[in-house]
């Protein structure tokens, strides 16, 4: 993805373009795997302090670009791609050597039979195993 693609994606999506927003568009399109902000951070060439960074991720998640994985780790991680809605769910693969954490569309999370009264919001299903680097 070149600057003026993400540029334009940023506009679609109703953020301003600024050096930060384009070289974080640019990291996430190219990572095909999930990100801790500590990842994020080390791989930007573009000096930011660490508020905001935080604000653009969260930017990034509300505006639909990225969405965020609860791993067993306890450290949030990122991914590419909207949350998943109704229909377009997806699981994530941890890797338990290199602790890297995948999308993996196309799978379905369970959708648990909950007590009356209980209302659904998000199932995120996680799969702990090898990944195909280890």
């Amino acid at each position: 993805m070149n600057n003026q693609q993400a540029a334009h994606l940023l506009q679609q999506k109703g953020l301003k373009r600024t050096k930060l927003r384009v070289a974080l568009l640019q990291h996430f399109v190219k990572t095909p795997h999930a990100q801790s902000y500590a990842d994020v951070k080390e791989a930007l060439s573009v000096a930011t302090d660490k508020s905001t960074l935080y604000r653009n991720l969260t930017a990034f998640e509300e505006a639909g670009l990225i969405h965020s994985i609860n791993d067993h780790s306890g450290i949030g991680k990122y991914a590419f791609g909207q949350l998943p809605v109704k229909g377009d769910e997806h699981a994530h693969f941890v890797c338990e050597s290199c602790e890297t954490v995948y999308c993996v569309d196309g799978l379905l999370p369970a959708q648990p039979k909950l007590p009356r009264g209980f209302q659904t919001k998000q199932v995120q299903t996680i799969i702990k195993g090898i990944c195909a680097n280890c």
